[in-house]
C-alpha cells in the first residue's frame, strides 16, 4: 500500500526523549491524518484488515522510512525480506505487486502522486529496500502483536532486529 506524505520534522522530541512506539505512531498519524485508522480498508476487491494497515504503519516507524514514493519502495522491498517467510500471502502479492505496478507506471511515463521515477531508480530503491531487510539482525515476525510492542521505544526495537533508522519519524 503506497501512502505519501512527508512527516514534519520534530528534532526537538527526538533529541531529548527517546520515543516509544506509541508515541512514535501518533507523530506518523499526526503527520497523515487522512490515513485509515482503527478500521478494514476496502482497495478495489481487496479488503486489507485493520491489523495489517497498523503492521505496516509500524514499519514505517520502526525503520523510520517516510512515507515518499521512494522510502513506500525501499519499505515495500524492506518487508519482503526483513519479515518471517511465515505469513498471509497476499504480503508477498502486496510488495511485488505494488513494486511491478509502479515500474509499469515508471515505464509509461506517469507520475505516482505527483513523483515520477524512472525505471531504473524504482528498482534501485525496491533493491536498497530488499538488501536493507536481508540485513537485520532478527527477522521480524509477520504476525506481530502491536500491543505487545506500543510501550517499547523505537531505539530497543530497532536494536533488537538491527534496523537502520531511515530518520523520518524521531530524528
Amino acid at each position: 500500500m503506497v501512502r505519501m506524505i512527508e512527516p514534519p520534522r520534530n528534532s526537538t522530541i527526538a533529541s531529548t526523549v527517546p520515543l516509544t512506539l506509541q508515541q512514535g505512531l501518533e507523530l506518523y498519524y499526526q503527520a497523515n491524518p487522512t490515513f485509515v485508522r482503527d478500521r478494514d480498508m476496502q482497495v478495489g476487491i481487496l479488503r486489507i484488515p485493520w491489523c495489517d494497515l497498523q503492521r505496516h504503519d509500524i514499519m514505517h516507524v520502526v525503520t523510520g522510512y517516510s512515507t515518499s514514493l521512494d522510502h513506500e519502495l525501499r519499505l515495500i522491498g524492506f518487508l519482503l525480506t526483513a519479515l518471517t517467510w511465515r505469513r498471509p500471502w497476499y504480503y508477498y502479492l502486496q510488495s511485488v505487486g505494488v513494486f511491478l505496478e509502479l515500474l509499469a507506471q515508471s515505464f509509461r511515463g506517469e507520475a505516482w502522486g505527483g513523483n515520477y521515477l524512472n525505471p531504473v531508480q524504482v528498482c534501485q530503491l525496491y533493491l536498497q529496500g530488499i538488501r536493507q531487510g536481508l540485513q537485520v539482525g532478527k527477522q521480524i515476525n509477520a504476525y506481530l502483536q502491536p500491543d505487545r510492542v506500543m510501550g517499547r521505544s523505537l531505539e530497543s526495537l530497532r536494536e533488537e532486529y538491527g534496523i537502520f533508522n531511515m530518520g523520518a519519524w524521531d530524528g
